[in-house]
């Protein structure tokens, strides 16, 4: 054994500083007698003996009794579970709190073994107490914040996630259980799940940001489990390593779909979504005209303006309703950008231009 301190009392010495030092305490109990010895550091954890007693010092016997009298209300059920395990020949690893003379509440984790006698049955067993106090407010602490950002997840239709410097995805942390499992991204599948029409322009700016070792940012459409497409943007930063290289990449993904295909409820027609929206469906512009009830000559003025026009609400409603109705759907993007695509149809949308509304 390794003593620390000199003199006839190194041995307990040296236990006893071992003891203060890691917090934890000593104990044995014998199963015939249910006398209990223990260190005096034991006492300690549970109250029993004053911090200022001398190494010799030790409070009066104890037994699962005591264990019994000192534990929190609401684990007394533990400590007759541990003594039971126990006593069948097992080992044992349970926490459990104990109240103090002074009302401080403090857990405790206890680890024993059973050791069997010739005759194959328990003896006695052994084992140690540490009080665990400060790694369970620890824990609690973290799920607790856990759970907050878990739930602005759920709530914003968010997934958190890590990349290596390449790219190549992780991990995913704190993801809303109804988006993707995390299998439809890891590694490098997440270009799969991208839209093909936009997996170039997510592919440049990431390229951009790990050269420039800058804030990714992109907004583009993701495959969900039901196969369709929706709209997504991303955020992620690079984690610097002290050499200056990047370490790892964090970042987020907010479902922004709802945003971008409902907003054209709330913002004017432009010129290039109504050509391509004609496009889409084959119409000429005489045939536009009719259901509207527009001369073909406002139709080709209207359309000719690339942004929307201010000044022209009324025949532009009537355009976006003949085309929505002929099979169409419209969008714009919080960022801005405006488009089309044909509905019910695997959502295959075009982007067009930046919406005037959004400047």
């Amino acid at each position: 054994m390794l003593l620390l301190f000199p003199g006839e009392n190194a041995a307990r010495d040296t236990l006893r500083f071992a003891e203060e030092i890691a917090g934890y305490g000593l104990w044995q109990v014998e199963f015939a007698s249910g006398k209990m010895n223990c260190s005096p550091n034991t006492y300690r954890l549970l109250g029993l003996l004053p911090a200022t007693a001398s190494a010799g010092d030790a409070g009066e016997p104890m037994s699962f009794t005591t264990f019994e009298q000192v534990a929190h209300p609401e684990d007394i059920a533990v400590i007759a579970e541990i003594k039971h395990i126990l006593a069948q020949g097992m080992p044992v690893n349970r926490q459990f709190r104990v109240v103090h003379p002074n009302g401080r509440v403090r857990a405790m984790a206890i680890h024993g073994e059973a050791l069997v006698g010739r005759a194959g049955k328990p003896e006695r067993s052994v084992g140690v107490l540490m009080d665990i106090t400060r790694h369970v407010e620890t824990v609690m602490t973290s799920q607790i914040n856990s759970d907050r950002v878990r739930e602005l997840m759920r709530a914003i239709g968010g997934a958190i996630w890590t990349a290596r410097t390449d790219g190549f995805y992780t991990d995913f942390l704190l993801r809303d259980p109804r988006s993707n499992v995390p299998a439809v991204f890891q590694g490098n599948n997440w270009h799969n799940a991208i839209h093909p029409d936009d997996l170039d322009k997510v592919l440049r700016a990431w390229n951009k940001a790990a050269a420039d070792k800058t804030i990714f940012v992109s907004q583009h459409r993701i495959r969900g489990t039901d196969g369709q497409y929706g709209w997504r943007r991303a955020y992620a930063t690079p984690i610097i390593a002290d050499d200056g290289s990047i370490r790892e990449w964090v970042g987020i993904s907010l479902a922004i779909h709802e945003q971008a295909t409902e907003a054209h409820f709330h913002a004017p027609l432009t010129g290039a979504q109504i050509r391509a929206a004609r496009g889409i469906l084959n119409w000429s512009v005489r045939d536009l005209s009719g259901p509207t009830g527009l001369s073909v000559g406002v139709v080709r003025r209207l359309e000719e303006i690339d942004e929307a026009s201010k000044n022209a609400a009324e025949p532009l409603t009537l355009i976006k309703d003949a085309l929505s109705a002929g099979g169409v759907n419209f969008f714009v993007l919080p960022g801005g950008e405006a488009g089309v695509y044909l509905a019910k149809k695997e959502n295959r949308i075009r982007l067009l231009s930046k919406s005037a509304t959004a400047k």
